[in-house]
C-alpha cells in the first residue's frame, strides 16, 4: 500500500512537468511546421528538391522539446503500469484473505 502511495505522489509531481513539456513540444512542432512551409516556398527546384531543402533546414527544430516530452510520457506510462500491477496484487491478496 505504501508503494502505491509513493507512485501516486510521483505521478502527481510529474503531472505539471509533463503538461509543461507537452505544451512546449506542441508549440515547437507548430513553429517547425511553419518554418518548413516557409523554407519550402523559398526553395527552388522540383517539389522533391524543395521538400528535401525544407526538411534539411528544419530537421532539428524542436528536437529537445520532443525528447523531453517523450521521455516524461514514457516515465508516466511506466508508473501507471506499476500502479496497475500493485492494485491487482492488492485485490488478489484481498480475495485470498
Amino acid at each position: 500500500m505504501a508503494r502505491l502511495e509513493e507512485i501516486e505522489n510521483d505521478l502527481a509531481n510529474r503531472q505539471n512537468v509533463l503538461e509543461s513539456a507537452a505544451s512546449q513540444w506542441f508549440v515547437a512542432k507548430r513553429d517547425r511546421e511553419h518554418k518548413r512551409a516557409v523554407e519550402f516556398l523559398k526553395a527552388e527546384g522540383s517539389v522533391a528538391e524543395r521538400n528535401a531543402i525544407a526538411d534539411r533546414v528544419t530537421a532539428r527544430e524542436g528536437a529537445q522539446q520532443e525528447a523531453e516530452y517523450e521521455a516524461l510520457k514514457a516515465v508516466v506510462r511506466t508508473l501507471d503500469t506499476r500502479a496497475s500491477i500493485g492494485m491487482s496484487l492488492l485485490r488478489a491478496q484481498g480475495r485470498a484473505a
